[in-house]
Protein backbone atom coordinates (compact mmCIF):
# COMPACT_ATOMS: atom_id res chain seq x y z
CA UNK A 1 0.00 0.00 0.00
CA UNK A 2 3.02 2.32 0.04
CA UNK A 3 2.53 3.41 -3.54
CA UNK A 4 -1.15 2.66 -4.07
CA UNK A 5 -2.70 5.85 -2.73
CA UNK A 6 -1.75 9.17 -4.38
CA UNK A 7 -0.74 11.83 -1.87
CA UNK A 8 -1.26 15.54 -2.29
CA UNK A 9 1.71 17.91 -2.40
CA UNK A 10 3.97 15.15 -3.75
CA UNK A 11 5.40 15.49 -7.25
CA UNK A 12 4.99 11.76 -7.88
CA UNK A 13 1.19 11.78 -7.55
CA UNK A 14 0.73 10.86 -11.22
CA UNK A 15 3.09 7.93 -10.82
CA UNK A 16 1.36 6.53 -7.74
CA UNK A 17 -1.98 7.01 -9.44
CA UNK A 18 -0.72 5.02 -12.42
CA UNK A 19 0.40 2.16 -10.17
CA UNK A 20 -2.89 2.20 -8.33
CA UNK A 21 -4.78 1.70 -11.60
CA UNK A 22 -2.45 -0.54 -13.60
CA UNK A 23 -0.32 -2.27 -10.90
CA UNK A 24 2.51 -1.85 -13.39
CA UNK A 25 5.59 -0.56 -11.58
CA UNK A 26 7.58 0.16 -14.77
CA UNK A 27 4.81 2.31 -16.26
CA UNK A 28 4.41 4.13 -12.97
CA UNK A 29 8.16 4.65 -12.63
CA UNK A 30 8.31 6.23 -16.11
CA UNK A 31 6.08 9.03 -14.84
CA UNK A 32 8.01 9.73 -11.67
CA UNK A 33 10.20 12.80 -11.35
CA UNK A 34 12.42 11.97 -8.38
CA UNK A 35 13.73 8.40 -8.31
CA UNK A 36 15.16 8.86 -4.81
CA UNK A 37 11.76 9.70 -3.32
CA UNK A 38 9.88 7.13 -1.22
CA UNK A 39 7.64 6.26 -4.16
CA UNK A 40 10.58 6.16 -6.57
CA UNK A 41 12.58 3.74 -4.41
CA UNK A 42 9.62 1.43 -3.86
CA UNK A 43 8.57 1.44 -7.51
CA UNK A 44 12.14 0.81 -8.67
CA UNK A 45 12.26 -2.30 -6.49
CA UNK A 46 8.85 -3.47 -7.73
CA UNK A 47 9.96 -2.91 -11.33
CA UNK A 48 12.77 -5.39 -10.69
CA UNK A 49 10.49 -7.91 -8.94
CA UNK A 50 6.77 -7.14 -9.02
CA UNK A 51 5.97 -9.73 -6.33
CA UNK A 52 8.65 -8.97 -3.73
CA UNK A 53 6.81 -6.36 -1.69
CA UNK A 54 8.93 -7.06 1.38
CA UNK A 55 12.17 -6.24 -0.43
CA UNK A 56 10.55 -3.13 -1.92
CA UNK A 57 9.79 -1.95 1.61
CA UNK A 58 13.34 -2.69 2.70
CA UNK A 59 14.73 -0.23 0.14
CA UNK A 60 13.52 2.51 2.49
CA UNK A 61 15.36 3.76 5.54
CA UNK A 62 14.60 1.68 8.63
CA UNK A 63 12.83 4.57 10.36
CA UNK A 64 10.55 4.96 7.34
CA UNK A 65 9.77 1.27 7.45
CA UNK A 66 8.80 1.58 11.11
CA UNK A 67 6.57 4.55 10.24
CA UNK A 68 4.53 2.40 7.88
CA UNK A 69 4.29 -0.37 10.47
CA UNK A 70 2.89 2.10 12.98
CA UNK A 71 0.50 3.41 10.34
CA UNK A 72 -0.80 -0.13 9.80
CA UNK A 73 -1.28 -0.57 13.55
CA UNK A 74 -3.26 2.66 13.78
CA UNK A 75 -5.32 1.77 10.72
CA UNK A 76 -6.39 -1.57 12.22
CA UNK A 77 -7.14 0.07 15.58
CA UNK A 78 -9.28 2.77 13.95
CA UNK A 79 -11.23 0.19 11.96
CA UNK A 80 -11.85 -1.94 15.06
CA UNK A 81 -13.17 1.09 16.97
CA UNK A 82 -15.39 2.12 14.04
CA UNK A 83 -16.76 -1.40 13.62
CA UNK A 84 -17.37 -1.81 17.34
CA UNK A 85 -19.19 1.53 17.70
CA UNK A 86 -21.24 0.83 14.57
CA UNK A 87 -22.37 -2.48 16.09
CA UNK A 88 -22.64 -1.71 19.81
CA UNK A 89 -22.64 2.08 20.08
CA UNK A 90 -21.18 3.24 23.41
CA UNK A 91 -22.39 0.11 25.17
CA UNK A 92 -19.84 -1.43 27.54
CA UNK A 93 -19.42 -5.17 27.09
CA UNK A 94 -18.28 -7.99 29.32
CA UNK A 95 -14.73 -8.82 28.26
CA UNK A 96 -13.85 -5.20 27.50
CA UNK A 97 -10.37 -4.18 28.66
CA UNK A 98 -9.52 -1.61 31.35
CA UNK A 99 -6.21 -0.68 32.96
CA UNK A 100 -5.47 -2.52 36.18
CA UNK A 101 -3.96 0.57 37.84
CA UNK A 102 -2.78 4.15 37.25
CA UNK A 103 0.51 3.02 35.68
CA UNK A 104 -1.50 1.99 32.59
CA UNK A 105 0.89 -0.84 31.81
CA UNK A 106 -1.37 -3.85 32.27
CA UNK A 107 -5.01 -4.55 31.48
CA UNK A 108 -7.76 -6.93 32.55
CA UNK A 109 -11.19 -7.95 31.30
CA UNK A 110 -14.41 -6.58 32.76
CA UNK A 111 -16.90 -9.03 34.22
CA UNK A 112 -20.66 -8.95 33.64
CA UNK A 113 -21.11 -7.48 37.13
CA UNK A 114 -18.77 -4.56 36.43
CA UNK A 115 -20.31 -3.42 33.15
CA UNK A 116 -22.96 -1.13 34.67
CA UNK A 117 -20.50 0.70 36.92
CA UNK A 118 -17.95 1.61 34.23
CA UNK A 119 -17.68 4.60 31.90
CA UNK A 120 -16.97 4.24 28.17
CA UNK A 121 -13.89 6.48 28.55
CA UNK A 122 -12.26 3.74 30.69
CA UNK A 123 -12.36 1.13 27.92
CA UNK A 124 -9.09 0.53 26.06
CA UNK A 125 -8.31 -1.36 22.87
CA UNK A 126 -4.85 -2.58 21.80
CA UNK A 127 -2.84 -1.61 18.78
CA UNK A 128 -1.77 -4.87 17.11
CA UNK A 129 1.45 -6.32 18.52
CA UNK A 130 3.07 -9.49 19.82
CA UNK A 131 2.55 -8.67 23.51
CA UNK A 132 -1.03 -7.45 23.82
CA UNK A 133 -4.20 -8.87 25.37
CA UNK A 134 -7.23 -8.97 23.12
CA UNK A 135 -10.72 -8.24 24.52
CA UNK A 136 -12.68 -11.25 25.66
CA UNK A 137 -15.61 -10.49 23.37
CA UNK A 138 -16.46 -9.98 19.68
CA UNK A 139 -13.80 -7.27 19.30
CA UNK A 140 -11.17 -10.01 19.30
CA UNK A 141 -12.68 -11.46 16.12
CA UNK A 142 -12.66 -8.00 14.55
CA UNK A 143 -8.87 -7.84 14.89
CA UNK A 144 -8.47 -11.25 13.26
CA UNK A 145 -10.77 -10.36 10.36
CA UNK A 146 -9.24 -6.94 9.69
CA UNK A 147 -5.68 -8.24 9.79
CA UNK A 148 -6.68 -11.08 7.45
CA UNK A 149 -7.92 -8.48 4.95
CA UNK A 150 -4.31 -7.21 4.88
CA UNK A 151 -2.95 -10.74 4.55
CA UNK A 152 -1.60 -10.67 8.10
CA UNK A 153 -1.96 -12.32 11.50
CA UNK A 154 -1.19 -10.94 14.95
CA UNK A 155 1.90 -13.18 15.06
CA UNK A 156 3.43 -11.21 12.18
CA UNK A 157 4.20 -8.38 14.62
CA UNK A 158 6.68 -10.59 16.46
CA UNK A 159 9.37 -9.77 13.90
CA UNK A 160 9.25 -13.13 12.15
CA UNK A 161 8.88 -11.35 8.80
CA UNK A 162 11.50 -8.70 9.58
CA UNK A 163 12.60 -6.46 12.42
CA UNK A 164 10.59 -3.54 11.03
CA UNK A 165 7.46 -5.46 12.07
CA UNK A 166 8.75 -6.26 15.54
CA UNK A 167 6.40 -4.27 17.76
CA UNK A 168 4.83 -5.23 21.06
CA UNK A 169 1.70 -3.08 20.77
CA UNK A 170 0.16 -0.60 23.20
CA UNK A 171 -3.31 0.30 24.45
CA UNK A 172 -5.40 3.37 23.66
CA UNK A 173 -8.63 4.58 25.17
CA UNK A 174 -11.51 3.95 22.80
CA UNK A 175 -13.20 7.23 23.75
CA UNK A 176 -11.36 10.28 25.11
CA UNK A 177 -13.05 13.21 26.79
CA UNK A 178 -11.22 16.52 26.23
CA UNK A 179 -10.00 18.48 29.24
CA UNK A 180 -10.17 22.24 29.81
CA UNK A 181 -12.83 22.51 27.12
CA UNK A 182 -14.27 25.95 26.42
CA UNK A 183 -15.99 27.61 23.49
CA UNK A 184 -16.74 31.17 22.48
CA UNK A 185 -18.88 32.52 19.65
CA UNK A 186 -17.27 35.43 17.78
CA UNK A 187 -18.85 37.86 15.34
CA UNK A 188 -16.95 39.41 12.42
CA UNK A 189 -17.55 40.96 9.00
CA UNK A 190 -14.31 40.61 6.99
CA UNK A 191 -12.96 37.11 6.30
CA UNK A 192 -9.43 38.53 6.62
CA UNK A 193 -10.22 40.06 10.00
CA UNK A 194 -8.04 39.06 12.93
CA UNK A 195 -10.16 37.29 15.55
CA UNK A 196 -7.72 36.07 18.21
CA UNK A 197 -4.68 37.24 20.09
CA UNK A 198 -1.55 35.58 18.72
CA UNK A 199 1.62 34.39 20.43
CA UNK A 200 3.42 37.31 18.78
CA UNK A 201 0.95 39.68 20.44
CA UNK A 202 1.75 38.18 23.81
CA UNK A 203 5.52 38.23 23.28
CA UNK A 204 5.60 41.81 22.09
CA UNK A 205 3.03 43.01 24.59
CA UNK A 206 0.82 44.27 21.82
CA UNK A 207 -2.78 44.65 22.97
CA UNK A 208 -5.59 43.15 20.95
CA UNK A 209 -9.33 43.32 21.35
CA UNK A 210 -11.68 41.81 18.74
CA UNK A 211 -14.57 43.93 17.53
CA UNK A 212 -16.98 40.99 17.91
CA UNK A 213 -19.33 42.65 15.45
CA UNK A 214 -20.60 41.71 11.99
CA UNK A 215 -22.79 39.29 10.07
CA UNK A 216 -20.36 36.35 10.11
CA UNK A 217 -20.01 33.88 12.96
CA UNK A 218 -16.91 32.02 14.18
CA UNK A 219 -16.55 29.43 16.91
CA UNK A 220 -13.41 29.60 19.05
CA UNK A 221 -12.62 26.32 20.83
CA UNK A 222 -9.96 25.64 23.45
CA UNK A 223 -9.25 22.19 24.87
CA UNK A 224 -6.54 19.77 25.89
CA UNK A 225 -6.06 16.23 24.55
CA UNK A 226 -3.60 13.48 25.53
CA UNK A 227 -1.02 12.13 23.07
CA UNK A 228 -2.24 10.06 20.12
CA UNK A 229 -5.49 12.04 20.06
CA UNK A 230 -6.22 14.54 17.32
CA UNK A 231 -8.07 17.83 17.30
CA UNK A 232 -9.44 17.08 13.82
CA UNK A 233 -11.39 14.13 15.21
CA UNK A 234 -12.85 16.26 18.00
CA UNK A 235 -13.98 18.80 15.40
CA UNK A 236 -15.54 16.01 13.36
CA UNK A 237 -17.55 14.86 16.36
CA UNK A 238 -18.71 18.41 17.11
CA UNK A 239 -19.63 19.25 13.53
CA UNK A 240 -20.88 15.76 12.63
CA UNK A 241 -19.18 16.32 9.31
CA UNK A 242 -16.25 14.99 7.30
CA UNK A 243 -12.80 16.38 8.11
CA UNK A 244 -10.34 16.31 5.18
Amino acid sequence: TLSCSPREAVVSTQSTGEYRESVDAERALAKIRYRNSIEGMVLSALARDAQDYKQALKTLHYKQQILYTHALQSCIWNKVVSRRIAKFGHQILAGDLVYTDDTQKTVRELTEEEVESRDISEIVLPLPGYDITLPGNQCSTMYTELLAEEGMMMEDFSGSTGKEFNTSGVYRNMVVKPLEFDCQVLRYSNEMEKLLETDLDRVTGRSFKPTNEGQRTALHLTFSLPKSCYATMLLREISRGRIE
